[in-house]
């Protein structure tokens, strides 16, 4: 009866544990709804205990990357990795710290970690997403952008519900601009700009703007590009996309 009871205790302990974290992630999620960094933060680490898994640890990297935080967000990506076996993989892991590089322009890098998460066996394409991003920032290399937004876009097709990310046309519409394939370029943007999905924090809606923003200067529309980066700057005033739409708007004027 004792052991009955002991086992009882336990699994009760795990269901709590497990459900006070999602609760963290739930009460983290609202604050990046509104731009609330430090409040995201907070709501994840209350709630890890102070003992933070893998999963944890890479949803706070990616919170402080987006916040453009990179060194902190280095920092807990590199503990996470160090807290995986050696016969594990958490693809996400990599794909979260090749944008951490990519952002701070360590370009091999960012490189190394996107094709790590790959052949960890990332699912969603995100890696590729990343990939295309890293050869478009680097400028001149708009082909092999083009051939990473397709395998990305390839990649989610292939998950249930085939539901294929914006991010996706989006670089595909800038890479498309660059090769003077405007036409194409703008059926990517209008696929892209018409995604129903919901955008889930302040980042995601002004990521939006900065890469709609970046296509359409490339199909020489500034003064629609700049209505975008108005709208990221906006939406996302303490984040590296508003940031970023900031100086956008201030080098296009």
């Amino acid at each position: 009866m004792l052991l009955v009871w002991a086992l009882a205790g336990l699994l009760a302990g795990v269901f709590l544990y497990h459900a006070i974290g999602l609760l963290g992630w739930t009460l983290s999620r609202s604050r990046m709804r509104a731009d609330d960094y430090d409040g995201a933060l907070r709501w994840l680490r209350w709630t890890s205990f102070g003992m933070p898994g893998v999963k944890l640890l890479c949803d706070e990297g990616l919170i402080l990357c987006q916040a453009g935080r990179l060194a902190e967000a280095e920092r807990v990506c590199r503990k996470g990795l160090a807290k995986l076996k050696d016969d594990s993989a958490y693809p996400r892991l990599d794909s979260v710290l090749g944008f951490v590089f990519l952002d701070g322009g360590h370009y091999g890098e960012a490189e190394q970690s996107f094709q790590c998460a790959i052949e960890a066996g990332e699912q969603t394409g995100s890696s590729y997403s990343g990939l295309a991003e890293l050869a478009l920032v680097q400028g001149a290399e708009a082909e092999k952008a083009l051939a990473y937004t397709a395998q990305g876009i390839a990649r989610a097709q292939r998950l249930p519900g085939g539901r294929v990310h914006w991010a996706h046309h989006m670089n595909q519409a800038w890479a498309l601009a660059l090769l003077g394939r405007d036409d194409e370029a703008r059926e990517s943007l209008a696929l892209a700009l018409g995604d129903p999905a919901p955008v889930s924090s302040a980042s995601g809606v002004a990521e939006r703007h900065w890469r709609a923003g970046l296509a359409l200067l490339a199909l020489r529309q500034t003064e629609e590009a700049r209505k975008h980066f108005r709208m990221g700057k906006d939406a996302d005033p303490r984040g590296k996309y508003g940031r970023r739409c900031k100086e956008l708007l201030r080098t296009t004027a």
